[in-house]
């Protein structure tokens, strides 16, 4: 082998998991803890949750600029405060509301990875 690839193919070996590991839908509604942190995700298109030891990617239909902007965010179902569903769960902020497409369960590693990129 030649010695100048190694740097290379470990490169795409360390990537090949992130690339194969796909959020996993989710397909009933959740109940959050309080034991929370978002990661917010470039122009609000969505965000990273973790509550607890369980690991979300959440989609917004539209770009949800409020998201980028507030400390503060809540998250609810049909008016049920603590409450991430698939469908009909909107996240309200002190600048407004978006409305949420999807629900994607990910890898503990998958958030440290989003965590690390949102500090650069």
């Amino acid at each position: 082998m030649n010695p100048r690839l190694l740097p290379f193919l470990l490169l795409v070996a360390s990537l090949v998991p992130l690339a194969a590991q796909a959020g996993e839908p989710v397909t009933a509604c959740v109940s959050l803890g309080n034991d929370q942190e978002i990661i917010r995700a470039g122009s609000g298109e969505q965000f990273y949750l973790r509550d607890g030891q369980s690991h979300y990617r959440v989609a917004f239909r539209n770009s949800c600029a409020p998201i980028t902007m507030t400390p503060t965010v809540e998250i609810s179902t049909n008016g049920q405060v603590g409450q991430l569903c698939p469908q009909d769960t909107k996240v309200v902020t002190n600048r407004g509301s978006c409305r949420v497409s999807a629900v994607e369960r990910i890898t503990a590693e998958e958030f440290a990875v989003r965590k690390r990129r949102a500090r650069q």
